[in-house]
C-alpha cells in the first residue's frame, strides 16, 4: 500500500499559533454582531410587550387587534425563533473550535480520500446576523409608524353559544381535593356544592379559589362573585366585568347585551367562575360561561376551559343549574365537631377542670356538628373559666323555653343555629354591643360594610354610642365593639382591598344575619319591622303600604329619580331612613319630611342632590343628618330649627352660602364635617366663631394654610380631619395650636407651589407632637423636597401617602416613623431610590404594606441591606426601571402574603439567586387590573385664581349621553364643583382664567381654556 509522505520543513508551533489567532478573530466578529442583534431584539421584545398590553386594554373596551398588528406579532415570534437558531449555531461553532474536531492527520494512505473540512461558518453567521438585524430594525420602524391603531372595533360576533360540555364526575376523598381533581382532570365544567346554612360551603369554595390563585396554570381568570338572595343577574354581570377590568358593559345595557359582551371577552380565555350562595337558577351563558359556535367541532382537550363551581343550600338548584357533579357538604361527625370546638376555645381552660371539659363536650354535641354553630358557641365561651358558667351555658342551650318562646323555627338546622346564636348573643359584654350586632343585620345580605364610613357612624348616629367628649372617642369605642363582635365570630372581615393592608369592610354570615333579624323583629314582642332594598336598580320606592309600619328603611345603591308625595305622618314609626348612593340625581318632594315626624336618622349621601327643601326643619327629632357627596350649593335657613341634631355631615358639597345662625343655633351639635370644600365660604367661619354648643364640636374641614390662625382661634372646637392647601415651605413655622393637633387623626398637605423644601418638625420642642395623628398625606408639592428633622414627632403615625411631589429624591426619613404600617408613593418622577440612607447594617423597616406607582425613574427601594420583618403586601405598577427587590427568601418566613404587579415586570426582575424568585413566586399576583378597578374622584385644584384640571378630570367635561354611569356621575359632580368654584372666584368674562391640564395624568397635556367650555356645560 502506497503512502503519500509530506515533509513540512516549517515551525509547527508558529504555524498553529497563527491559525488559532485567525480562528479567534473569526469567532470574535460574529460574537460582536450577535450582541448587537440581541440588543435590538431586547428593544423589539419590549415593544412587543407594550403592544400586547395595549391589546389587552383594548379588549376590555370591546375591541380586537387589527390584522396588521396580528401579522406583526407573528413576524416577531418567527424572528425570535430564527435568532435563537443563530445563537445555537454560534455556540456549536465555539464548542467545535475548543475541542479537537478540527485537528487532522498529516499522513494519509494512498488511495484514501483526502478529507476536506468545512470552512469556518463565522462569515455565514455574520451574514445571517446582518440579515436578521435588518428585519428587526424594519419591525421596530413599523411598530412606531404603521401600527396605529393597535386595535379596532371588531365585527359583530355570532351570538350562538353552546352549553358547556358535561362529563361524568370523578371522586376523591375530601371536598376540596374532590373538586380540584375533577377540574384538573378536565372531566366536567359545572360543579354544585350544597348543604345547610353554616355547614362550610363557602369555606370549601374559598379553598378552591385559593388553590387556583396559587396554581395559575389552567385558568386565565379566576372570578369570585356572590349571588345572594334577591340578587339580580345584571348585578352579577356588572360584578364579573368589574373583576375582569372590562369597561364595555353599561348600566343601560340589558342582560342579553351584557351577556354577549362578557362572552365576547371570555371566549378565547380559560376561566373559572366561583358563585357563592346561589339561591336560584342562573343562566351561565349570560355570565359569559359558554363555548363559541366555532368550537363545536373541536375535541374536548382543544376547547377553552369554562368551569363553574357554585354553592347553594338547595339540591334542587344544583339540578336546575345542570351540575354534572354535586357535592353535599355534611355536618361534622362527633370527633370532628369536638376537634373544631377545641380549636376555637381556650384549651387551657378545658384542661384545667374535668367538669368544664365534660360540659364543653355536651355543649359541642348540642351543636349537632354544624361548624358555624360550633365556632359561634366556642367563641362565646372564651374567657369563661368557672364550671358554674359552663354549666349555665349548657342549661341555656338545652332549655327550649329559653329560645323558642317567641321564635317560630321549623327547620332543624335553624333550631341548632338559633340556639348557638342566642347563647353567643347573651354572652356579649353589654347591651350596647348587642344593639350594634342587631344594627349590622339591617344591611343587605352579603353587603360589605365599611367600618369607618358606614358602620361606626351608623352606631353613633343611632345613639348606640353616646358617652364621649370628642368624636375620636366614639370611633375608638366603636372599634372596641367591632373587635368584640369579630372575636365572637358574629361578624367577619370581608376581602381586603388591594390598596390597604387590612380589611376595612366587615360583613355578616347570611345565617347569622337571619338569626339577628329574627331576634330584631321579635325582641320583647315588639315586632320591630325593617325594609331593606339594596342594589336592586329600583326606579321607585316600594308602595306605601309595604313600609308604612316600618321603623327602619334602607334603600341603597338604586336609581330612584324622584320620590312620591306623601301625606303628613304617613310613616308614623319610621326612625331611620337611608337612601345612600342613588343615581340619577334625587328630587326630594316637600312632603317627604313631614311624612316622617319621628325620624332621628337620615342618610342622603351620594344622591347628587342639588337642593334641600326647607321642610327639613320639620324633622324636630332628627339627631343624625348625612348629606355628604352631593352637589348642594346652599342650605335652607330651616336647618337651624333642628334643635336635637348632633351629627351633621356635609363632606364634598358645593356650598356657597350658609344662612346666618344656622350652625350656631344647633346647640346639641357634636360632629360637623365640611371637608373637601375649598375654599370654605366665609359664612362658615362666622358660624364657627359664634358656636356656643353644649358639647365640644369635633370638626373636619379643608382650608387654605393662611386660615390656620383662624382655625386656632375657634372656641370649643376639636379638629379630627384637616386638609390644608397652599402651604408655605416651613411646616414648623405654622402656628400649630393644641386645639388643632391634640385630636387630629388625619392631615393632608397639598398644592405647595413655591419654595425649595418642606421642613417637617413636630418633635418635643414644638407645641404639639401630633400625638393622635394616624394618617398623613402629602400631594402636589410641586417643587419641594421634604426635609424630616431628627427627633420628629408623629409617634403614632400609621399611614403615609405621598403623591405628585415631582422634585422628591428619596424618603429616607420614613425610617424614623416607628409605628408606620403603610407607605404609598405615587407619581414622584425624580425619585430613583426610596431609601438612600439606611443607617446601621441591621436597620429594619417595620411597614406592613409598600405601594409604588407611576415612577419612571425609580431603580431600587434601597441600595443598602434593609430588613422588612413585618412586610405583608407590596404593590408595584408603572415603575419600569425597578428591577430588583431589596429582600430575599427570609421575607417569606416572616409575614409576606402578596406581591402585586404586572407579569412583565415580575418576569424581568433581577435576582441574585433564582431560588429567591422561586420562593416568592407563590405570593405574586397579577395586578394589571388594579388601577382599572380603583375608584377615583375628579381632581380640581385652585391656586391664585388658576384652576388646574388634570386630563382625566378634563375628559369628563366632554361626557355625552350614553357614556358609562361612572363617568356620568363623576362628570355631574365635577361640573357642579367647577361652576361653584367659578362663581366663588368671581371670574367674569373679562377676567378669564386658564384651566391647565396636568401632564402627569395623561400624555394629552394641552392647556384647556375655560372659554372652550360652553356656559351650558357649567
Amino acid at each position: 500500500m502506497a503512502f503519500i509522505k509530506l515533509n513540512l520543513n516549517v515551525d509547527v508551533n508558529s504555524c498553529l499559533s497563527g491559525l488559532w489567532a485567525s480562528l479567534q478573530l473569526a469567532i470574535g466578529r460574529p460574537k460582536t454582531a450577535i450582541k448587537k442583534l440581541e440588543k435590538e431584539m431586547a428593544r423589539l421584545r419590549g415593544k412587543r410587550n407594550d403592544i400586547k398590553n395595549q391589546i389587552s386594554e383594548a379588549e376590555r373596551e370591546g375591541k380586537i387587534p387589527t390584522n396588521e398588528v396580528n401579522q406583526w406579532l407573528q413576524e416577531v415570534e418567527e424572528l425570535e425563533g430564527q435568532v435563537a437558531d443563530i445563537n445555537q449555531d454560534f455556540q456549536s461553532m465555539i464548542s467545535c473550535f475548543s475541542c479537537n474536531c478540527f485537528s487532522f492527520s498529516l499522513t494519509q494512505e494512498a488511495g484514501d480520500q483526502v478529507p476536506i473540512r468545512e470552512p469556518s461558518n463565522g462569515c455565514s453567521i455574520i451574514r445571517r446576523v446582518v440579515k436578521k438585524l435588518g428585519e428587526a430594525n424594519e419591525l421596530m420602524s413599523r411598530a412606531s409608524i404603521v401600527l396605529d391603531p393597535i386595535a379596532t372595533v371588531g365585527p359583530p360576533e355570532p351570538t350562538v353559544m353552546l352549553p358547556i360540555v358535561h362529563r361524568p364526575p370523578v371522586g376523591i376523598e375530601s371536598y376540596v381535593e374532590d373538586i380540584v381533581g375533577y377540574i384538573d382532570g378536565g372531566e366536567g365544567s359545572i360543579i354544585g356544592i350544597y348543604g345547610m346554612g353554616g355547614v362550610g360551603k363557602t369555606t370549601v369554595l374559598k379553598s378552591v379559589q385559593r388553590h387556583y390563585y396559587n396554581h395559575r396554570i389552567i385558568f386565565d381568570h379566576v372570578i369570585w362573585v356572590v349571588a345572594s338572595k334577591d340578587c339580580q343577574l345584571k348585578r352579577l354581570q356588572m360584578e364579573i366585568a368589574r373583576t375582569l377590568g372590562l369597561n364595555t358593559l353599561q348600566e343601560s345595557d340589558d342582560e342579553a347585551t351584557c351577556g354577549d359582551k362578557l362572552f365576547s371577552y371570555l371566549k378565547n380565555k380559560n376561566c373559572l367562575l366561583l358563585l357563592d350562595d346561589s339561591c336560584e337558577y342562573l343562566n351561565l351563558q349570560l355570565l359569559g360561561m359558554a363555548h363559541s359556535a366555532t368550537e363545536q367541532g373541536q375535541q374536548q382537550h382543544e376547547l377553552r376551559r369554562k368551569v363553574v363551581v357554585f354553592t347553594t343550600r338547595s339540591e334542587i338548584v344544583c339540578a336546575r343549574m345542570e351540575a354534572e357533579k354535586k357535592i353535599k357538604v355534611k355536618c361534622l361527625d362527633q370527633d370532628q365537631a369536638w376537634q373544631l370546638f377545641k380549636e376555637n376555645v381556650d384549651g387551657d381552660v378545658l384542661s384545667s377542670d374535668r367538669g368544664i371539659n365534660s360540659c364543653a363536650q355536651e355543649i359541642a354535641k348540642e351543636c349537632a356538628g354544624l361548624p358555624l354553630a360550633l365556632i359561634t358557641v366556642a367563641r362565646a365561651m372564651l374567657g369563661k373559666k368557672s364550671w358554674e358558667l359552663w354549666k349555665d351555658a349548657l342549661h341555656q342551650i338545652r332549655d327550649k323555653h329559653e329560645w323558642t318562646s317567641t321564635i317560630d323555627l321549623s327547620e332543624e338546622d335553624s333550631v341548632v343555629m338559633y340556639k348557638a346564636f342566642k347563647l353567643s348573643y347573651d354572652s356579649l359584654e353589654n347591651d350596647s354591643i348587642r344593639e350594634c350586632l342587631l344594627c349590622c343585620a339591617l344591611w343587605p345580605e352579603d353587603y360589605e360594610i365599611h367600618k369607618f364610613k358606614e358602620l361606626i357612624p351608623c352606631w353613633i348616629g343611632c345613639g348606640i354610642i353616646r358617652e364621649f367628649n370628642v368624636i375620636n372617642e366614639a370611633f375608638t369605642k366603636g372599634c372596641s365593639h367591632l373587635e368584640a363582635l369579630m372575636a365572637a365570630s358574629l361578624l367577619e372581615h370581608s376581602s381586603r382591598r388591594p390598596n390597604y393592608y387590612e380589611a376595612e369592610h366587615v360583613k355578616m354570615h347570611d345565617v347569622i344575619r337571619d338569626m339577628a333579624l329574627l331576634m330584631f323583629s321579635e325582641l320583647k314582642g315588639n315586632r320591630r319591622k325593617s325594609i331593606v332594598k339594596a342594589g336592586f336598580g329600583l326606579h321607585n320606592l316600594p308602595r306605601q303600604e309595604e313600609w308604612q309600619e316600618a321603623e327602619r328603611a334602607l334603600f341603597i345603591e338604586n336609581q330612584i329619580v324622584s320620590l312620591p308625595e306623601y301625606e303628613a305622618s304617613s310613616f308614623p314609626k319610621l326612625s331611620m331612613l337611608i337612601l345612600f348612593f342613588n343615581y340619577p340625581p334625587l328630587n326630594i318632594p316637600r312632603s317627604l319630611f313631614t311624612s316622617m315626624p319621628r325620624l332621628t336618622y337620615l342618610d342622603l349621601s351620594k344622591c347628587f342632590i342639588i337642593e334641600l327643601p326647607m321642610e327639613i326643619g320639620s324633622l324636630t327629632e332628627l339627631q343624625y343628618l348625612n348629606l355628604s357627596y352631593n352637589t348642594i350649593t346652599s342650605l335652607p335657613l330651616e336647618l337651624g330649627c333642628l334643635g336635637k341634631l348632633e351629627y351633621l355631615l356635609l363632606r364634598d358639597n358645593c356650598l356657597k352660602t350658609v344662612p346666618n345662625g344656622i350652625i350656631s343655633n344647633l346647640l346639641m351639635l357634636k360632629w360637623l364635617d365640611i371637608s373637601q370644600q375649598i375654599p370654605v365660604c366665609e359664612q362658615w367661619w362666622d358660624e364657627l366663631v359664634h358656636f356656643r354648643g353644649c358639647h365640644q364640636l369635633s370638626l373636619e374641614i379643608s382650608i387654605y394654610a393662611t386660615d390656620l390662625k383662624r382655625l386656632n382661634m375657634l372656641p370649643n372646637v376639636s379638629v379630627r380631619n384637616l386638609a390644608m392647601s397652599g402651604l408655605s415651605s416651613n411646616f414648623q413655622m405654622l402656628q400649630w395650636s393644641l386645639r388643632v393637633t391634640d385630636n387630629l387623626e388625619c392631615l393632608t398637605i397639598s398644592n405647595v407651589w413655591k419654595g425649595d423644601q418642606l421642613m417637617v418638625n413636630a418633635g418635643v420642642d414644638c407645641e404639639s407632637n401630633f400625638k393622635c395623628l394616624k394618617t398623613l398625606n402629602f400631594k402636589f408639592l410641586y417643587q419641594l423636597k421634604i426635609n424630616w428633622v431628627d427627633g420628629v414627632g408623629f409617634n403614632n403615625l400609621r399611614d403615609l401617602y405621598i403623591s405628585n411631589c415631582y422634585k422628591l429624591k428619596d424618603v429616607s426619613w420614613v425610617l424614623q416613623l416607628s409605628c408606620l404600617n403603610l407607605l404609598s408613593i405615587l407619581n414622584c418622577q425624580e425619585m430613583e431610590e426610596i431609601i438612600s440612607n439606611v443607617g446601621s447594617s441591621n436597620s429594619s423597616f417595620g411597614i406592613k404594606m409598600l405601594g409604588l406607582s407611576k415612577m419612571d425613574n425609580l431603580q431600587r427601594i434601597a441600595y443598602q441591606p434593609l430588613h422588612f420583618p413585618y412586610l405583608e403586601y407590596i404593590t408595584v405598577s408603572y415603575c419600569p426601571r425597578l428591577k430588583k427587590l431589596p429582600f430575599g427568601a427570609e421575607t417569606v418566613k416572616n409575614r409576606l402574603k402578596e406581591i402585586q404587579g404586572g407579569p412583565n415586570w415580575w418576569d424581568d426582575l433581577d435576582w441574585d439567586d433564582h431560588r429567591i424568585k422561586d420562593s416568592l413566586t407563590p405570593y405574586f399576583r397579577d395586578g394589571s387590573n388594579l388601577l382599572r378597578q380603583e375608584k377615583w374622584q375628579p381632581t380640581l385644584i385652585v391656586e391664585d385664581h388658576i384652576i388646574w384640571l388634570p386630563a382625566l378630570s378634563r375628559r369628563l367635561l366632554r361626557c355625552k349621553p350614553g357614556d358609562s354611569d361612572d363617568d356620568a356621575n363623576a362628570s355631574l359632580s365635577l361640573r357642579t364643583r367647577l361652576a361653584s368654584t367659578y362663581q366663588q372666584l368671581d371670574i367674569d368674562d373679562d377676567g378669564l382664567r386658564t384651566v391647565h391640564a396636568d401632564a402627569d395624568y395623561s400624555d394629552d397635556a394641552d392647556a384647556y381654556d375655560f372659554a372652550d367650555t360652553d356656559d351650558d356645560d357649567l
